[in-house]
């Protein structure tokens, strides 16, 4: 089990239990005076009874709990700005498998921050005791998407004439994302579009989208969104080249979003993301800052600058009036208008990035060591684990947020990317 900025993790029944899960709610529950917080959740069959959990430790403190129901994280976030909640907590463990589970603490319309996730910690052992008023549990999911469409303002493109898929891979943004793109005009096509069971590995990779990739190379579609089953992350596909990485739908996203919104001087990426995000937000005039990987860390960095626009190269565009999380709906709401309008730059399509993606079970420094030789008089960033940088060249090596492992990611030229590889390769084999 793991509690970070990312929210507390674990896998069903294991680690994540009834009393673990009362515990943390309570000890959230507990740092507000009686007043609104909601509830929502992804499509995980553990989801539903967990909810009921966290709401009876809300109600128990004499909150009113506002329970959306299955909703995106990043809808979730905006509804409770939209409804002026104090807060509350979103029930999903994002692209991990359906056997895990998790609670996202949510203070105000932004996930918790650092200094947030040490007052749970803190409070966890306090005696929770009811304060003679309980409160009271209204079931809202009824209303919810016509409250969230009704207050798209600008957004609310004329989508008239595209043609879309959307695979949900049976997660939360079904009946969210087709839905919303058709009342624009689209003309959508929903895969996997139902409440239903996830796939076991649902992290949203072009490999997991075979039957969207043929439609768009085919030529049947325009434009194509695959989800991961709470709908932060989001990756896209188009006509004629079928499914993008990762790191060039973050890309698009916001290269859209540089052209459709008032995105200030100033940018955000982790220090995980791709260079083609970075050129993209310095072409368009914005200095470009680095920062530690988890949106709640990107949104902090972004409010200390002043900025509104930031993004983490797994499809995860942030923009701030809009809403404080990565947000894959309004993404494919921003890309839907720049293919509609034929406007899709050439060579971000083309401008497939060399980047790897490792996890080590092994301590960090460990790893670190294994790399001296590969980095050595690179600049070195320790604000987030070790962030080593040689023009467009980087490695980035770091605990992860959300699963007990070391994450090793790196972009670059071809022979230091080898080198990287080949070094992945005798550690995961216990050399080195």
């Amino acid at each position: 089990m793991k509690f970070t900025v990312s929210g507390l993790r674990g896998r069903v029944d294991e680690d994540l239990t009834p009393e673990v899960i009362s515990r943390y709610s309570s000890a959230f529950a507990s740092l507000f005076e009686p007043t609104s917080l909601t509830i929502a959740r992804d499509t995980r069959e553990s989801g539903e009874a967990i909810s009921r959990m966290v709401s009876a430790s809300f109600m128990w403190f004499g909150h009113v709990v506002h329970d959306f129901g299955v909703v995106p994280t990043p809808v979730f976030l905006r509804l409770i700005r939209l409804t002026r909640s104090s807060g509350g907590i979103m029930v999903s463990a994002s692209h991990n498998p359906p056997r895990w589970n998790a609670l996202k603490f949510a203070f105000g319309d932004r996930l918790s921050r650092q200094e947030e996730v040490e007052l749970i910690a803190r409070n966890l052992n306090t005696p929770h005791v009811a304060r003679g008023k309980f409160g009271k549990y209204y079931e809202s999911s009824a209303r919810v998407y016509d409250l969230y469409l009704n207050t798209l303002g600008d957004l609310r493109y004329d989508l008239r004439g595209l043609k879309a898929v959307v695979d949900s891979q049976n997660g939360a943004t079904a009946g969210w994302v087709a839905r919303l793109l058709n009342d624009l005009g689209a003309d959508v096509l929903p895969i996997r579009n139902l409440h239903g069971p996830l796939p076991e590995d649902p992290e949203p990779k072009r490999e997991r989208f075979v039957a969207m990739d043929l439609l768009l190379r085919s030529g049947d579609y325009d434009v194509g969104f695959g989800y991961d089953p709470d709908g932060d992350r989001v990756i896209v596909g188009l006509k004629g080249a079928g499914m993008l990485t990762e790191e060039q739908t973050t890309a698009l996203a916001l290269y859209a979003a540089t052209r459709y919104l008032n995105v200030g001087k100033v940018a955000v990426l982790n220090y995980s993301t791709s260079v083609l995000s970075e050129k993209v937000l310095k072409d368009a005039g914005l200095e470009v800052v680095r920062y530690k990987v988890g949106e709640p860390n990107v949104i902090q960095r972004l409010e200390e600058l002043g900025g509104v626009l930031g993004g983490e190269g797994n499809g995860g565009l942030i923009y701030l009036p809009f809403s404080k999380g990565r947000d894959g709906v309004l993404s494919a709401l921003l890309i839907s208008r720049l293919v509609r309008e034929g406007k899709v730059p050439e060579w971000i399509v083309r401008s497939v990035p060399n980047i790897g993606k490792e996890k080590l079970s092994l301590p960090v420094e460990e790893v670190v060591k294994a790399f001296e030789g590969v980095v050595s008089g690179w600049d070195l960033d320790r604000t987030d684990g070790y962030y080593f940088r040689r023009g467009n060249d980087w490695l980035h090596i770091r605990p992860s947020n959300t699963e007990p492992v070391v994450r090793v990611i790196w972009e670059g030229e071809e022979g230091f990317s080898s080198e990287v590889k080949d070094r992945v390769e005798r550690l995961k084999g216990g050399g080195l």
